[in-house]
């Protein structure tokens, strides 16, 4: 799931180009309207106001092709990822009970199925739209403002700047989430594939892990009744949860976890979240160690997770663009 997470980090810092692209060009588009000062009674002001109308149907265009490029990179990455968790946790599997299993080819409408179920109440084309659309909302109240008011040039570029930032952090959050829900669902394809009835739920032991995926931590559910949200990951936005196949005999003995200072462990494949919480880190809670990012391949940079934007929650609604008031 860690590599899947940085699969999906790169992706979104693909995709938000497009945004940082889009924002510059607004910035300069409407600076360049702003230059023009004078009150509601002159010409300059006149001027102002035709140009802005020019500027939002440009930006209202440029905002839907953003749209097509969100959505077709989003598609095109799930596409991808779906098959590439089906086959590996069938290795994974082979590997670990040393037998080669007799397995089908990865359904593609299966693939279609998994990445257009509405199963948090919106599909991911649907959150995309929604996104885009409260973006294009709040460029166009931040520019209206800014013409009518001849507000200075820094305030307005600081305005759109947060928009598009909040608007940044919604994509990678949501790239994030859909590919948590997408490689589990494919885990559950295997797990069907190879007559697994039962998977185990495991959770990250580190700080960082929910409290709903802390108490899921290692209880056994049925495939038939899995589940997104309930008993299967994705269970909240940024889930960085995942599952194993469960077997009676031979389960694995160790886990990998995070110690106080964010370095991997071996730890009993057994041990709870709580029970690693409480020999690992409750001790030493009162200590602060910073994380430290992922170390880059050679040849490769490291993707650059965008920090949460103030007022940012853990539940699935996105993050909403304030309004700017006159």
């Amino acid at each position: 799931m860690d590599n899947y997470t940085l699969s999906a980090i790169a992706q979104a810092t693909i995709i938000n180009r497009s945004y940082n692209e889009l924002c510059n060009y607004v910035q300069s588009e409407i600076a360049k309207i702003l230059k023009h000062s004078g009150g509601p009674d002159t010409l300059a002001y006149e001027y102002r106001i035709k140009r802005l109308t020019a500027l939002l149907e440009r930006t209202n265009k440029r905002m839907q092709r953003l749209y097509g490029v969100n959505l077709g990179d989003t598609t095109g990455f799930l596409k991808r990822i779906i098959p590439e968790a089906y086959y590996h946790t069938i290795f994974d599997i082979a590997q670990g009970t040393g037998v080669q299993p007799m397995f089908s080819a990865v359904n593609p409408r299966l693939i279609d199925k998994i990445i257009n179920e509405d199963w948090s109440g919106q599909n991911y084309s649907k959150r995309i739209w929604s996104n885009t659309n409260a973006l294009a909302d709040q460029i166009r109240v931040v520019l209206t403002e800014a013409a009518m008011s001849g507000e200075s040039i820094y305030k307005t570029s600081r305005k759109l700047s947060e928009a598009f930032n909040t608007a940044a952090y919604n994509s990678q959050r949501l790239i994030r989430t859909e590919t948590t829900y997408a490689c589990n669902q494919a885990e559950m394809l295997s797990y069907k594939e190879l007559d697994i009835d039962r998977y185990e739920f495991v959770a990250t032991l580190d700080t960082r892990t929910s409290t709903i995926c802390q108490k899921l931590d290692g209880k056994i559910f049925e495939t038939k009744d899995a589940k997104a949200g309930t008993n299967l990951p994705a269970m909240h936005p940024n889930c960085r949860s995942t599952t194993i196949a469960y077997f009676e005999d031979g389960m694995p003995d160790i886990r990998i976890a995070k110690d106080k200072d964010g370095k991997n462990i071996k730890v009993p494949a057994s041990m709870t979240y709580d029970e690693w919480y409480d020999k690992y880190i409750k001790p030493t809670e009162g200590e602060k160690s910073p994380q430290k990012p992922p170390k880059a391949q050679p040849g490769k940079s490291v993707p650059v997770e965008i920090p949460a934007p103030q007022g940012a929650d853990s539940g699935y609604t996105d993050v909403k663009i304030p309004k700017r008031g006159k």
